[in-house]
């Protein structure tokens, strides 16, 4: 059987690292639910999972220090079994910059997880453009540790104590964007208000597609997005600390989807009135220090 041919070169990547929290869900399942319509308009998605499981052998630590020849050529085969034609490309993977544990430390993402696998991607096209979406962080903390929890065991009360530690001296996303431009030389950074795009998420993606897509239609809600009540978490906490982490995976889904946030289970609440004033005051202050430092960054809707 001949081989099929290979798609054309790309010329363009149009690249979104998250954050985490900050509705990249949302982004990913639209641009897959509409990936037709995005191709018709000359301009492909590659999906996120598959994306990751291509991606997964080449984000290992020692492949990340020893990166090579070999090593490129297979991640551009595994690449290019994903595409489907255009010259322009988008890729939405959070994971790039790390995990949502990455999101209750100083600084935020501190050890860029995959950005050797962009640096790459951006010497095969003649364009990067790079897409981060911010938000304030005490919408982002509850539900990144319920997140971190499903991969990691924390003690009991450990939500509260770091919420508490971030809130003290809050991490700032513009340290995170600079962090990202120094890492990605040469390409392009945007960057989304959260708020923006769950008002206006339609023109935030095709700003980011990078043209004019049309008026798609909104995806129902995404299935197993949604944050635990507090007893979800305690029950994940009293886990067994050596249990293999597929198996934590699948047990913290369980007891989630037993104790759902809501008016039964109640929600998520660890700061306090104190400490989310202080976490928005940091993010307005980061917002009009990036507005400032680089106009014209901020996608507007």
């Amino acid at each position: 059987m001949a081989e099929a041919a290979r798609p054309g070169p790309v010329r363009e990547w149009r690249i979104h690292l998250g954050a985490h929290k900050t509705a990249t869900s949302h982004l990913q399942h639209t641009l897959l639910a509409h990936r037709d319509t995005l191709l018709a308009h000359g301009v492909d998605y590659l999906p996120v999972y598959p994306f990751r499981d291509a991606a997964r052998p080449y984000t290992v630590s020692w492949r990340r220090k020893l990166w090579s020849p070999p090593l490129a050529r297979g991640f551009d085969r595994a690449l290019d079994g994903l595409r489907r034609g255009p010259e322009t490309v988008l890729l939405s993977d959070e994971d790039l910059l790390g995990y949502s544990r990455d999101l209750l430390v100083r600084p935020l993402y501190p050890d860029f997880r995959a950005l050797h696998l962009v640096r790459h991607l951006m010497k095969r096209a003649d364009k990067t453009t790079l897409f981060l979406g911010i938000r304030s962080l005490d919408g982002i903390l509850p539900s990144a540790y319920a997140q971190a929890l499903k991969g990691d065991p924390y003690p009991p009360g450990s939500m509260a104590r770091i919420c508490a530690d971030m809130a003290a001296d809050p991490p700032s996303w513009v340290t995170l964007v600079e962090r990202v431009r120094a890492a990605l030389p040469g390409a392009e950074l945007r960057v989304w208000r959260q708020e923006d795009y769950r008002d206006h998420w339609r023109d935030l993606l095709a700003a980011y597609a990078g043209r004019a897509v049309g008026d798609l239609p909104d995806v129902p809600p995404v299935q197993g997005t949604a944050s635990p009540g507090p007893r979800g978490v305690a029950e994940a906490e009293r886990l067994d600390t050596a249990l293999p982490q597929r198996q934590r995976i699948l047990k913290v889904r369980e007891i989630y989807k037993a104790y759902p946030a809501g008016a039964e289970h109640g929600r998520l609440q660890p700061l306090s009135a104190a400490d989310t004033a202080r976490l928005k005051a940091r993010y307005d202050e980061d917002v009009e220090i990036l507005a400032t430092r680089y106009p014209g960054m901020f996608v507007q809707p």
